[in-house]
């Protein structure tokens, strides 16, 4: 794996079946795209994001420790199937759409998820329109 900085780098998870890996990884990619635009991003080696599957994530004791946002639901996802119940609900929009995080919490874990492709879609768009990938990133990069 590339080198990281559990305190710098965000790490992207999403599923490692075909569905999500066909779905939900060009997501993570215009997210991490989007991540990379933002405002102080690469001021240090570290400062970045990368995509992997929840299969790495889930074997690695180590990234677990990385701030991390999972895409995809827990039907296709790990890392949101472990969240699921522990992560409370930030966004939702008629149980179309979730968007679960912790702002309290100094884990920095959101999982960003829909009932499909599409609604997963409009979930990351509701997370980078309103400001929360802002607020998120800044309270890592900071």
């Amino acid at each position: 794996m590339q080198e990281l900085d559990v305190n710098e780098t965000i790490l992207i998870v999403v599923g490692s079946d075909i569905k999500p890996e066909e779905k939900d990884r060009p997501l993570a990619y215009w997210l991490q795209k989007k991540l990379h635009e933002t405002n102080g991003f690469a001021k240090t080696p570290f400062r970045k994001s990368i995509v992997i599957s929840d299969a790495l994530y889930d074997g690695d004791k180590i990234i677990q420790a990385c701030p991390t946002i999972a895409i995809g639901g827990p039907g296709v996802n790990s890392v949101a199937a472990k969240w699921v119940n522990s992560l409370p609900v930030f966004i939702s929009e008629d149980n179309k759409y979730f968007i679960q995080y912790d702002s309290d919490s100094k884990k920095k874990r959101i999982s960003i998820w829909g009932m499909d492709q599409e609604t997963t879609s409009g979930a990351l768009n509701v997370f980078i329109e309103s400001g929360l990938m802002n607020d998120y990133i800044k309270g890592i990069w900071n």
